[in-house]
């Protein structure tokens, strides 16, 4: 898959914007804020609004960076002077009702695979508090490339990833992005 990306500077803000060329039509980019990821062209973008847990200090491990679109970044859950255990969830709002059929899940980048989810629910929500039943449930097998995971399409405008285990078996949980995938 080729990735076309455009980066436009507009008075202090940095504003990102990248083309897929293929199939993955995931979400994969950037807004202004950093903090939200935008989805294709119909200006969707991602915003964490809860996670049950964060590493603030032994290094930036908050939960916002599992949609900055900056794969090199990470949500880590807290393991300095303390490393609540399983499940960790990560809520995430949708800026506007999107029917989806699936979500991406990165795990860490680098040379470590603390935190890398192994056995997950998802959950979907129209209103943030509500979220039912699990919409999927599985298991990642070890290794670095980007996860799919897909269902029968579903309206929402949130989203909860539950990590009920890590696949080095400690009590982290970690992701370099967490997506959504549009239905067609």
């Amino acid at each position: 898959m080729k990735k076309i990306t455009c980066v436009l500077l507009v008075g202090v803000s940095l504003v990102a914007f990248s083309t897929f060329a293929g199939e993955d039509k995931s979400t994969n980019n950037i807004s202004p804020t950093g903090q939200e990821q935008k989805a294709n062209t119909n200006n969707i973008t991602l915003k964490v609004i809860k996670a049950d847990s964060e590493e603030k200090f032994g290094e930036n491990g908050v939960a916002s960076n599992a949609v900055d679109g900056k794969p090199n970044t990470i949500w880590h859950t807290q393991w300095q002077d303390a490393s609540p255990e399983h499940p960790h969830e990560i809520t995430v709002e949708i800026s506007q009702p999107l029917t989806i059929k699936g979500f991406t899940y990165l795990p860490r980048q680098d040379d470590s695979e603390n935190g890398s989810i192994k056995e997950y629910e998802f959950y979907l929500s129209d209103d943030g508090k509500e979220f039912g039943d699990v919409v999927t449930k599985g298991a990642f097998a070890s290794g670095k490339e980007k996860k799919r995971v897909t269902f029968e399409p579903k309206k929402c405008r949130f989203f909860k990833l539950r990590a009920l285990s890590a696949l080095n078996g400690e009590a982290w949980t970690s992701a370099a992005e967490i997506g959504i995938i549009p239905a067609d």
